[in-house]
């Protein structure tokens, strides 16, 4: 992966050609957690990607620590446009998972416009648009069992002090989580012009409540549509998220939705 100098040494991946898709992490991973979509995505388009700061191959030395501890998916936006800004990319398509998702709208309702670049599509999968402090401490209580499953995984995409890496993102979350938690304010998703496709899983229990809340924010968002499975058909039952458990299905629905705008 090559590295920019945006203020801090960020690694990123290009790879493919053609329109540019825009891809953020979940909070727990890095770009590498996503070999099979950058896979998938670069057949069509040209797919980028980064470390965020503090994780991945990215530098574990994190400044503008102010602007991540005000809104850490917005600071996360706008270094996503910083890094297309050096790319010479002007617009793109995006997708997010999980808490990249909030990233992606962020940079879809706000951050792209602020630099003069455009949003041309998002795809937000699998993530609630506010988890209060109960909510958010919960979601985190289970993060223990996700390493020991994982532990060869998360070594490959940060490295020996994966550990560590994963340990600071929790704290961190911890704290935002004693703050009240999050939520996606209105105005963002108001401000949000480019056609969203929204996905997830009715049985996922990490999201209680994500029809409900996927209409609400499908009110709010101009050009919004939904697609929700029933079941991921997962071999261990996993439901969350519907882009890893369900990736056929997944895939399906973003390819219809970046081929009608492509």
């Amino acid at each position: 992966m090559p590295t920019l100098d945006l203020g801090q040494d960020i690694h990123y991946i290009d790879q493919g050609s053609g329109e540019a898709l825009l891809l953020f992490a979940d909070n727990l991973h890095a770009t590498g957690a996503y070999e099979a979509e950058i896979a998938h995505f670069s057949d069509r388009f040209r797919v980028v990607s980064f470390d965020y700061p503090g994780a991945g191959q990215s530098t574990r030395d994190i400044r503008y620590q102010d602007e991540r501890e005000y809104d850490l998916w917005n600071y996360r936006a706008d270094l996503a446009c910083h890094l297309l800004l050096a790319l010479q990319i002007e617009q793109c398509f995006v997708l997010g998972s999980g808490f990249g998702a909030w990233a992606a709208l962020h940079f879809a309702g706000k951050q792209a416009r602020l630099h003069q670049l455009t949003a041309r599509g998002v795809v937000a999968d699998s993530f609630l648009t506010a988890m209060d402090s109960r909510a958010l401490h919960r979601a985190l209580d289970k993060r223990e069992h996700y390493y020991i499953r994982r532990v060869p995984w998360l070594e490959r995409q940060h490295g020996e002090d994966w550990r560590a890496v994963v340990d600071a993102d929790t704290a961190f979350l911890r704290r935002l989580a004693d703050h009240g938690g999050y939520a996606l304010p209105d105005g963002v998703a108001q401000a949000i012009t480019a056609p969203v496709l929204l996905t997830g899983n009715l049985q996922d229990d990490v999201l209680p409540g994500l029809a409900a809340d996927y209409a609400r924010l499908a009110q709010r968002i101009p050009d919004c549509s939904v697609h929700l499975a029933s079941r991921s058909g997962h071999r261990y039952g996993d439901q969350h998220p519907l882009l890893w458990t369900a990736p056929e299905i997944f895939r399906a629905q973003a390819d219809a939705f970046l081929g009608r705008l492509a």
